[in-house]
C-alpha cells in the first residue's frame, strides 16, 4: 500500500479564470500558461502535509499520447509548472472511453492501492462507480482550489477512505 493520492482535474481546478487573466496580463503564450497560484498553493500544502502523490485525471492526459507538437508542449508545460510548484505529477489514470471518470479512477485504484485519496474536479462524473465519489471535492470552475477545499481534503486524507486497502 502506498501513501495518499490526489486525483487532479486541470480545467476549473488549477486552470481557472484567475490563471487565464494572469496569463493574458503577463502576455505569456498559452503554451507557457500560468496555473492558478492559489490552487497551486493549497496543493503544495497538501502534498507537504501528507506526502500525497498527484495523479492526473484530466482530459489533458490525452496529450501524453499525442503526436503533434502543440499537444506535447501543452502537457509539457503542465508537468514543468507542477514540478516547479513542488507538486510533481506522479502519474495518470488510464483513459477508458467506455466509462466515466469514476471508471478510470476505479481502474487506477485497483492497480495502485493507497490509504486515502481525494478527487479535485469541477464536474461530477461518477455514475459508473459511485463509491469512488466519496473522495470527491467539488470545485467551482471559476474559482479553483480554495481554503474550504483544502480543509475538506485534510479531513479526507487523514482517514483511510479507500476500500481497496486492507
Amino acid at each position: 500500500m502506498t501513501g495518499p493520492v490526489i486525483f487532479l482535474d486541470v480545467d476549473g481546478v488549477i486552470c481557472t479564470a484567475l490563471s487565464y487573466r494572469l496569463t493574458k496580463l503577463l502576455r505569456i503564450g498559452w503554451l507557457q500558461q500560468i496555473f492558478d497560484p492559489v490552487s497551486l498553493f493549497w496543493l503544495r500544502r497538501l502534498t507537504a502535509k501528507f506526502g500525497a502523490r498527484i495523479i492526473l485525471t484530466s482530459t489533458w492526459r490525452d496529450a501524453l499520447t499525442m503526436e503533434d507538437d502543440w499537444g506535447k508542449a501543452l502537457i509539457g508545460n503542465l508537468y514543468r509548472r507542477m514540478e516547479q510548484n513542488g507538486t510533481p505529477i506522479a502519474g495518470a489514470t488510464p483513459v477508458i472511453y467506455s466509462g466515466d471518470r469514476s471508471t478510470e479512477i476505479q481502474a487506477w485504484l485497483e492497480e495502485n492501492p493507497c490509504g486515502s485519496y481525494v478527487i479535485f474536479d469541477d464536474h461530477d462524473r461518477f455514475r459508473e462507480f459511485p463509491h469512488v465519489r466519496r473522495g470527491l471535492i467539488m470545485i467551482e470552475h471559476s474559482e479553483g482550489i480554495r481554503y474550504p477545499h483544502y480543509r475538506a481534503a485534510v479531513r479526507m486524507l487523514s482517514q483511510n477512505n479507500n476500500s481497496f486497502c486492507s
